[in-house]
């Protein structure tokens, strides 16, 4: 069955036999009020059907939290599915994290949804449901215009779902995100960033990690199968046919891990002739890993080192770490069920 949150507009325009209702459709769905309804939305004519033959995915807010900084994380309860979101509010803008799985597929020692196995993928339906209940979590001065699909799982092992969920999502007249402000995570998927260098309109960020594939073996098994001279290549490929696909490397800091002098210079080495801007993330803990980020001054050290040699560095400091929102901490409900629903419920007010 089709899904509302996943039509095209066009396909909406058809469906309502009208563009002005179409888009008062777009808007119900994309706005500040309420997603629930009664069979109809309201002052759409047609909108009976529309639901009937094109309902939005059956969900419902398991847990809602916010961190002291306005982080805020929702939990959402798809059909056999638990996955989450995170609103992270900004100046002007506010950024909205997606989830592409429940759990994931890959097996990256550092991070919290791995520990969760893989239940299933997410629909694009599903995915676009996620933004539209975070994007209401924004303050009205700093919409929801930045989407990163940085959540639960590994975006190009659903590829499909996550290249129809950012059409719609970038299509006009509503909500029209700019392909600038959409960013695409990737743990290191060969056929996957081959495909979406070509067919993505957003931006891919590829998840690096370490500068020796011995070092990234013990971090991202997968490894294994697409060393980091693969990676590399495939990225070096894409822009020898299109200059203009530039990427981002995401980096993690580990303390006494990844994090000397010579690992920065290692990247700066690796990354010679890519266009790339590298993003810094000290290690968000996760209960029960052994890891941590390092002290202030050895960020600081390893961001001057790569930036003294040209290479535009960010760091990327913690948001929602307390509520477990950071990059790196999403696990659904698992273990943490009770603590976020009982939370959540302590907390919850009108969206």
């Amino acid at each position: 069955m089709d899904s509302l949150g996943a039509l095209p507009f066009a396909a909406l325009a058809g469906r309502l036999g009208s563009h002005t209702r179409a888009l008062a459709v777009r808007k119900w769905l994309f706005g500040r009020g309420p997603l629930a309804h009664d069979g109809r939305i309201p002052g759409v004519r047609g909108s009976e059907r529309l639901l009937a033959e094109a309902p939005l995915p059956p969900h419902e807010l398991a847990a809602r939290q916010v961190a002291p900084d306005g982080t805020t994380k929702l939990a959402l309860a798809f059909p056999g599915a638990t996955v989450e979101a995170v609103m992270i509010p900004g100046r002007g803008r506010s950024t909205v994290c997606l989830s592409s799985q429940a759990g994931c597929t890959r097996s990256c020692t550092f991070c919290a949804t791995a520990r969760l196995g893989f239940a299933r993928n997410l629909s694009a339906a599903e995915i676009v449901l996620q933004y539209a209940r975070a994007a209401r979590e924004a303050a009205p001065d700093a919409p929801a215009r930045n989407v990163v699909f940085m959540g639960m799982g590994e975006p190009l092992d659903n590829l499909d779902a996550v290249l129809a969920a950012e059409a719609v999502l970038m299509e006009p007249p509503f909500p029209r995100l700019s392909p600038a402000h959409v960013t695409v995570s990737t743990s290191g998927v060969v056929p996957g960033m081959k495909r979406y260098l070509r067919e993505g309109r957003g931006r891919l960020a590829l998840s690096l990690n370490a500068t020796s594939d011995a070092l990234r073996r013990e971090l991202m098994p997968h490894t294994r199968t697409w060393p980091i001279a693969a990676l590399l290549d495939t990225v070096r490929a894409a822009q020898a046919e299109d200059a203009s696909k530039s990427v981002f490397v995401e980096y993690v800091l580990w303390d006494g891990v990844n994090d000397s002098d010579a690992e920065a210079d290692a990247l700066i080495a690796l990354l010679d002739g890519i266009a790339a801007h590298v993003n810094l993330i000290p290690h968000n803990p996760v209960d029960g890993l052994p890891f941590a980020p390092p002290p202030l001054a050895r960020v600081r050290a390893f961001q001057k080192r790569l930036a003294d040699s040209g290479r535009r560095t960010i760091v990327r400091w913690p948001r929602g770490v307390g509520i477990a929102a950071a990059c790196g901490q999403l696990a659904g409900q698992g273990a943490n069920s009770e603590r976020l629903l009982s939370v959540s419920r302590s907390e919850e007010r009108p969206a």
